[in-house]
């Protein structure tokens, strides 16, 4: 395969940075690019002439000779068009969250498989530079028995179809404390139960009503008695999303700019990694890489993710019941076995 050429699907904060990582890419060229926002797609087309813009997310899938396309429209949007990707055979990389709900995704993923078509969610995990197994010393680290991640943000902005519940589909554990919790699922497993408490608290002067989550805490029950707590919100800052991971024999901090390993006391560095400025970068362009050489050997596929969407489908439903909820009772109701971390 020679140079691939790509489709862009959304122009908001993450389709922006995904275009600027694909117009530098030796491995492909971005030929089309679609928004749902009129200002956008005509800032896009002033900055790169070169470029076809669609302002219809269908238009662009059924027209352009795509090789991959690229997701960075919101799920309530992808729904509707991501299938017809899949009849047309069109190769696929998005943005986390995979999908709004557990069922949502598994739907999502079967079209994908039917058709032999190979669809994949972003994640640093196993794929950054700074988050491969080698780099996380994870031969030091030992059993994980406790995790702690939070995933904070003071978003002022009105948050648009984010705290709209019905397109939305959930709200900061979802969209804010994702990666955290998959990361957590990558290193952990998947937990037996989850229990979740939630509110939403209006801000100040309510100038931006919404009637999703705000602020969410999420506490994990493994298989040998490990724990996991991850808090979140997007009306409290400073701005910080950090995991850290305590092993029988060290301890992982992850955090934005870097990744640490202490021993198990937490007094020794043992060793200290910068990760990427860009994560998505080697994450595209590992998927890019994967593409030519190999599509059945992609990583972090939907597939893989669907144990972190059982996970925080669990904890929306816990937040609702009151009780602890289990994350394999949603594999079971789709027949799809024990869920796996992968």
């Amino acid at each position: 395969m020679g140079v691939m050429r790509v489709g862009l699907m959304g122009l908001g904060r993450g389709g922006w940075r995904i275009a600027q990582i694909l117009g530098q890419s030796s491995w492909c060229e971005l030929t089309a690019v679609a928004s749902q926002k009129s200002k956008a797609i005509e800032q896009f087309a002033a900055e790169h002439p070169g470029v076809t813009t669609y302002d219809d997310f269908r238009s662009m899938i059924v027209a352009s000779p795509l090789d991959a396309l690229f997701v960075a429209a919101p799920p309530y949007q992808r729904v509707k068009y991501l299938p017809l990707a899949a009849e047309r055979k069109i190769p696929v990389w998005m943005l986390s969250p995979a999908m709004r709900q557990f069922a949502e995704a598994v739907e999502l993923m079967d079209r994908f498989e039917k058709a032999d078509c190979p669809i994949a969610v972003s994640r640093s995990w196993g794929i950054e530079p700074a988050m491969q197994a080698d780099s996380l010393a994870l031969e030091q680290a030992g059993k994980f028995f406790l995790g702690r991640g939070e995933a904070m943000i003071c978003w002022d902005d009105d948050l648009d179809w984010r705290g709209d519940s019905q397109r939305a589909g959930g709200g900061v554990l979802l969209y804010r404390a994702y990666t955290v919790v998959d990361a957590v699922v990558q290193a952990m497993g998947t937990p037996n139960q989850v229990y979740a408490r939630m509110a939403g608290t209006s801000r100040p002067g309510g100038r931006f009503p919404y009637d999703t989550e705000d602020t969410a805490g999420l506490v994990c029950q493994f298989p040998g008695a490990g724990i996991a707590v991850v808090t979140t919100c997007w009306t409290a800052g400073p701005t910080a999303t950090t995991l850290g991971l305590f092993g029988t024999g060290a301890s992982i901090l992850i955090e934005p700019q870097q990744i640490v390993v202490r021993d198990r006391t937490g007094t020794s560095v043992l060793s200290r990694r910068e990760r990427s400025p860009n994560p998505l970068q080697p994450q595209i362009e590992g998927f890019l890489s994967e593409l030519a050489a190999s599509p059945r050997r992609i990583r972090a596929t939907l597939r893989q993710h669907l144990p972190t969407m059982a996970v925080i489908q669990a904890a929306y439903l816990s937040a609702q019941t009151g009780q602890p909820e289990s994350p394999a009772r949603l594999f079971a109701m789709h027949n799809l076995g024990t869920p796996r971390s992968g």
